[in-house]
């Protein structure tokens, strides 16, 4: 059996992201990917290719009149562009790591 050789790229906290989206991506604005979410690291214009975070503990918009407690699994409402709690047509986004009464209008979340 043949041994396989990875190639290191890189630590992986941020990647290199090329933007498709038609429209310019704005510094810390949420991008929902196929299986997470990432933050945008800076201003990505159109067709530019510019940096994503994958990962850290970031404060983002939530669904009101929805409590979310630390550990609950949350995902990002590409229709609303929030945080909430159902999984069904949204992307994940990670898990809650501060409690949001129902009142509130954001929770730290965990990404990656």
């Amino acid at each position: 059996m043949a041994n396989i050789i990875a190639t290191y790229i890189q630590k992986g906290e941020t990647i290199d992201y090329e933007n498709t989206t038609g429209a310019q991506i704005e510094y810390n604005q949420v991008v929902p990917l196929a299986n997470c979410i990432g933050i945008a690291g800076e201003v990505i214009p159109n067709k530019a290719v510019g940096s994503l975070y994958l990962n850290g503990a970031w404060e983002l918009p939530a669904a009101t009149s929805l409590e979310i407690k630390p550990g609950d699994a949350v995902y990002w409402s590409t229709s609303d562009n929030n945080i909430n709690k159902t999984e069904l047509s949204n992307v994940p986004a990670g898990i809650a790591i501060s409690h949001k009464e129902e009142s509130g209008t954001s929770v730290v979340v965990k990404i990656g």
